[in-house]
This record gives C-alpha cells, sequence and structure tokens, in this order.
C-alpha cells in the first residue's frame, strides 16, 4: 500500500514513533516531493502504525471537552489516511 502524508504527519511520526521504534522506519519506503511524502508499506506495518496512532489518540488527542486538539486533529488524519 501507498499511503500520502503531509508534513505535520510525518514529524508527528519522526517525533513521536520512529524515535522509539527505528525498526518500522526501517520498514517503509519514502519518497519526499515538495511537501508531501508518499510511503510504501505493507498491510502488518500499516496495522501497527494504526494502533499505535489509536492508542495516542485516545491518551493526547482530545481536551478537557472532548474536543480534538491540535495533536489530535494529526492523529485522526493519520488514522483515516492509513484505513483508506
Amino acid at each position: 500500500m501507498i499511503i500520502k502524508l503531509n508534513r505535520d504527519q510525518m514529524d508527528y511520526l519522526n517525533d513521536n514513533l520512529f524515535e522509539n521504534r527505528e525498526d518500522l522506519i526501517l520498514k517503509l519506503k519514502i519518497n519526499k516531493v515538495g511537501n508531501c511524502f508518499w510511503i510504501e508499506l505493507d498491510n502488518v506495518t500499516s496495522n501497527e502504525i494504526r494502533d499505535w496512532a489509536n492508542l495516542q489518540l485516545q491518551y493526547r488527542g482530545f481536551d478537557a471537552n472532548y474536543e480534538l486538539t491540535e495533536e489530535g486533529e494529526i492523529l485522526d488524519k493519520l488514522i483515516d489516511t492509513l484505513l483508506e
């Protein structure tokens, strides 16, 4: 599968997931075009990243009024992208 991520999504993954899970980044083929990142990954890796993003969304993605935070919006769009 090939997905397209924007700069915010890629920065979020780099800062929060890949820093601790270097094994995942090794499974990706990343092609940067302008401000977009085209990433080729298999279904297992996609599911693993999506599961991680879902947990992060639950723990860090909402404010006290259960509204999406800026971080939550990034995670929500990332999850949607990984479901396509």
